[in-house]
């Protein structure tokens, strides 16, 4: 018996378990007999889906994905997505305030028009819409995004309905996989990274299903976390072996991902730390976007915020400084895979840092030289925010690499990522 799953190996159990959490609250219908693989009837045409009705098709392979036999009433459809939209674009945010400057009143409207809507995906969007409103609002704002980048690059009407369309199904996966509410700004174990990991691939297969979606949507979405380095995921194509439009979608939801946490100011220098991992042309839209958005914003001096950012740079420095004497210490030490990890990453915080006057050897003599420089100590905080950015980066792959590796190299290589996370969690309170 293969629980919670159906034909097509689609992993059922956490949705499944998620529709009969909304059928608590609005009606979730069986438009047709709901049959088992072996052609057992589980549930006939008109039957309510509820915690009960769930808990007895979790026992059996069902023929066909629930969203294929069943129906949400009042579901997620154009005219909430263009409400939800516009409530985004008016909001008192810096994206909403740049999509405003960018784009007139009926752009929200007009993009939302290019997304085509199967009423199995209106399904899934409703379930994101009740149990998990964030998720629903991330992926309309990438959708609003891209479709912005698609616009300013002169991309063809179809190509714009297809940014639109995996823009807003990008992350319909996570459903699949339980992973929605994870904390994925905290350390993940290796379970559930491999299950963010992908999630790319389930929302591909999902979109496969329908003759709509095939090959250049669910292509899209199966590509939104690859970078044109090869260094995302699930794959690790680089920027030859994506789509454009899977590019063009990497760059958006890389972005406002980040804008959870950064200013726009910020997310300028994380792009800029990584420019050979994104693709150049929507680099360019948005740097672009930002110089016009700078010259109508003042930004205010950050002078109650001096304290931590000198703090900032030390924690940063110390951190540097044992990842370069762990990283120096295993140069001779074959395997040593998170060495390779290591060193490249602290290498490049130090040369953008030095690029830009910071020296992390030489603290006190960097903090002298700002002497107090307010415009100094602006660029010092988004620079250090792109080194603690990076550093997590890295955190991460060494904790996935090391697993339960055993050995004194193992041991010390623990140590550092216990003493990180520590560092890296004093390092989000500076920066809160």
């Amino acid at each position: 018996m293969n629980l919670g799953s159906d034909q097509t190996g689609m992993p059922e159990t956490n949705y499944l378990q998620q529709v009969a959490e909304l059928g608590e609250m609005q009606t979730v219908v069986c438009t047709e007999h709901i049959q088992s693989v072996d052609g057992a009837r589980l549930l006939p045409k008109g039957a309510k889906l509820n915690r009960q009705v769930i808990k007895h098709l979790l026992n059996h392979k069902l023929l066909k994905p629930i969203d294929l036999t069943t129906r949400i009433e009042d579901a997620v459809d154009q005219q909430t997505l263009i409400t939800l939209g516009r409530s985004l674009m008016e909001r008192d945010s810096e994206m909403g305030t740049l999509l405003r400057m960018m784009r007139g009143e009926k752009f929200v409207r007009q993009s939302c028009a290019r997304v085509h809507l199967e009423p199995p995906i209106q399904n899934k969007l409703t379930v994101a819409q009740k149990l998990h409103p964030e998720l629903l609002e991330h992926s309309l704002r990438v959708m609003l995004a891209v479709t912005v980048i698609g616009e300013q690059l002169g991309l063809s009407e179809q190509e714009l309905e297809v940014l639109a369309t995996a823009g807003l199904l990008h992350d319909l996966g996570e459903l699949h996989l339980g992973i929605v509410d994870l904390p994925l700004e905290q350390n993940l174990n290796l379970e559930h990274w491999q299950q963010v990991r992908s999630h790319p691939i389930v929302g591909a297969m999902i979109l496969q299903q329908f003759p709509a979606y095939a090959n250049h949507v669910a292509r899209t979405v199966q590509e939104h976390h690859e970078r044109t380095d090869g260094s995302g995921y699930p794959y690790g194509l680089n920027g030859t072996a994506m789509s454009r439009t899977g590019r063009l979608l990497s760059f958006a939801e890389l972005a406002i991902g980040a804008l959870k946490k950064y200013s726009l100011r910020q997310l300028s220098n994380i792009i800029k730390s990584n420019l050979d991992a994104l693709d150049p042309q929507p680099v360019g839209v948005f740097l672009n976007a930002l110089r016009q958005f700078q010259t109508q914003i003042t930004v205010a001096p950050s002078e109650a915020r001096d304290e931590n950012i000198v703090s900032l740079f030390k924690l940063v420095a110390q951190l540097v400084s044992s990842a370069e004497t762990i990283s120096e210490s295993f140069k001779s030490t074959p395997g040593s895979i998170q060495t390779c990890l290591l060193g490249p990453v602290v290498g490049n915080i130090h040369q953008t840092l030095r690029r830009a006057g910071f020296d992390l050897h030489n603290t006190e003599a960097t903090l002298a030289m700002i002497n107090n420089d307010q415009e100094t100590f602006i660029e010092l905080e988004e620079l250090l925010m792109e080194s603690v950015y990076q550093l997590r980066k890295a955190l991460l792959e060494m904790e996935r690499h090391n697993g339960g590796r055993d050995g004194d190299n193992q041991a010390i290589i623990r140590q550092w990522v216990a003493d990180a996370e520590q560092h890296l969690d004093t390092a989000a309170n500076l920066l809160s």
